[in-house]
């Protein structure tokens, strides 16, 4: 492409009319231009901290789809409210426990309801997980309490299962229920 030399465009310096090969200084100036340390640190910086900040956080927004034990919950809910709603009340009452029935199930002399007439169950804490629909991978215990203290009815104490242990995760459900019209805890533990 021809210039011409004439105009006023021309008359400029040469880096501003863009022709740096005409301008040896002003190559250097071009070529010692160039990312700073400083520029480096910053952005390595930022970058470390962003990857870092993933690496940590991102495995716990999926826990709770990949925990396990999710299924222990949802067994220790539903097995408190088949107690507190159906087997130790009547379903006309939920949660207030006929004091009857409720010695009668912790017992556990395997008989089931045995003599006692309107009682919602027909197997006892004598086979605990057939009692309350459960498999026999999952261990279960099940206590009704007032104040922490253990409660008894009829010289019955009323807590059956193996006792949790301490070196696993242990699911609690809880209850308020009624109980010969006093307040009680029925706590049920999985794991």
């Amino acid at each position: 492409m021809l210039r011409n030399t004439s105009t006023a465009e021309d008359a400029r310096p040469a880096d501003e009319r863009g022709d740096r090969s005409t301008a040896g200084e002003d190559e250097n100036r071009y070529a010692s231009r160039a990312q700073t340390s400083i520029d480096f640190v910053v952005g390595m910086s930022v970058f470390l901290l962003t990857v870092a900040f993933v690496v940590t956080f991102l495995p716990s927004a999926f826990e709770p789809f990949t925990a396990t034990g999710s299924g222990d919950v949802l067994a220790a809910d539903r097995t408190a409210g088949l107690l507190a709603e159906q087997l130790l009340a009547h379903p006309t009452t939920p949660g207030a426990f006929d004091p009857a029935c409720t010695a009668e199930f912790f017992d556990a002399a395997g008989d089931g309801a045995g003599g006692v007439a309107g009682c919602q169950f027909t197997t006892d804490a004598a086979d605990l997980d057939a009692a309350l629909g459960l498999g026999p991978a999952t261990a279960v215990n099940v206590t009704i309490a007032e104040d922490g203290t253990i409660r008894s009815r009829n010289g019955v104490t009323l807590a059956a299962g193996p006792t949790p242990p301490d070196s696993e995760n242990v699911v609690v459900s809880r209850r308020v229920v009624l109980l010969g019209g006093d307040d009680a805890d029925l706590y049920v533990r999985m794991w």
